[in-house]
């Protein structure tokens, strides 16, 4: 082979070198493209699947929130959301003004705050205890009136009684202060009479000789034949059996004793008395039985009686009983 042959063989070899270079040149960018593509299908199929597993967890949301409202809905009004859609009302509303409205109805939720869930029971609890009390009430309201009433008729009663009894005793009053004093003047007097069942009655008294005066100007003796021409009036208006007067006697002089005696032998026969004194007079005058303490030895209290009158003094006296048997009856 001579030069001008290999020279064209070296050439052919080069132009296919070439050729194969574009080629490899050529196939290395559609490489690279492709490598190209392939990142950004990858990067692609990523955000496909993000956006698949965000997609998957909303649905699992919406499923549960779209659970609970079916489970709320039936709890709340006994119906399931197909039977609610179906008896619905349309609204000639828009959706931004309902998700206005609703959104407001929100926020007055929010500010109500928390929602008791026993609060209609608890209200019918209340109403029924409210009843309760205003049946209570009225029935307090009407036997307060029928208190008011009786309140009423027994003051009526009340002083009516009381009018009388004091005219009595005041009419009695008087006649056994004349009697104990000899004389003079004397007066009951209503503090209040409009309202005689709430004032004080005012004692005044005047001795023979005296003007007359309220009962705390008087002297101690005048006072005491004041209280027991009082104690005697009360007596005659309405007697009664039994009466202890403890040394009512100590402030008063001879003349006063003799009165006092003689308003004791007249009130004796239709009521007992029990009198504490220290005047022999009283005791001699007026006494049907005397009961002493005495002393005889120091620290021993004994005790006599001696019955000043009576059917067996009475014996003893005229002797129809021997002279043992009155000292048995007069000494224990």
């Amino acid at each position: 082979m001579d030069l001008g042959q290999r020279q064209a063989t070296l050439h052919d070899a080069e132009a296919r070198l070439a050729h194969a270079e574009v080629g490899v040149k050529t196939a290395d960018g559609r490489l690279e493209a492709a490598e190209q593509l392939l990142t950004t299908v990858r990067h692609r199929a990523a955000w496909l699947t993000d956006e698949l597993h965000t997609a998957e967890l909303r649905f699992a949301d919406l499923s549960g929130r779209r659970a609970a409202i079916r489970e709320r809905l039936q709890t709340e009004w006994r119906k399931s959301l197909e039977d609610l859609m179906e008896t619905a009302a349309p609204l000639d509303a828009d959706d931004e003004s309902l998700r206005a409205e609703a959104t407001g109805l929100r926020e007055q939720l929010d500010a109500l705050g928390q929602v008791n869930p026993l609060a209609i029971e608890e209200h019918e609890e209340e109403q029924k205890r409210l009843e309760l009390l205003v049946s209570q009430r009225a029935d307090l309201a009407s036997a307060k009136l029928s208190l008011e009433q009786a309140i009423r008729e027994i003051d009526t009663t009340a002083r009516d009684l009381f009018l009388a009894t004091f005219v009595q005793v005041r009419e009695n009053f008087r006649k056994i202060f004349m009697t104990l004093f000899g004389g003079g003047e004397c007066d009951l007097r209503l503090e209040n009479p409009d309202s005689p069942l709430d004032g004080d009655i005012e004692i005044h008294a005047a001795p023979k000789g005296k003007r007359t005066q309220r009962i705390h100007l008087l002297s101690s003796g005048e006072r005491a034949l004041v209280a027991l021409s009082l104690l005697f009036g009360i007596f005659l208006t309405k007697p009664s059996p039994f009466c202890l007067l403890d040394e009512v006697d100590a402030p008063l002089d001879d003349a006063n004793i003799g009165r006092f005696v003689r308003m004791l032998n007249e009130f004796k026969s239709n009521t007992q008395f029990i009198v504490i004194t220290h005047n022999p007079r009283t005791t001699t005058e007026a006494a049907d039985a005397v009961y002493g303490v005495t002393m005889q030895e120091p620290g021993v209290s004994s005790l006599v009686s001696v019955h000043l009158r009576g059917s067996a003094v009475e014996d003893a006296i005229t002797g129809s009983l021997s002279v043992s048997e009155p000292l048995a009856a007069l000494s224990v």
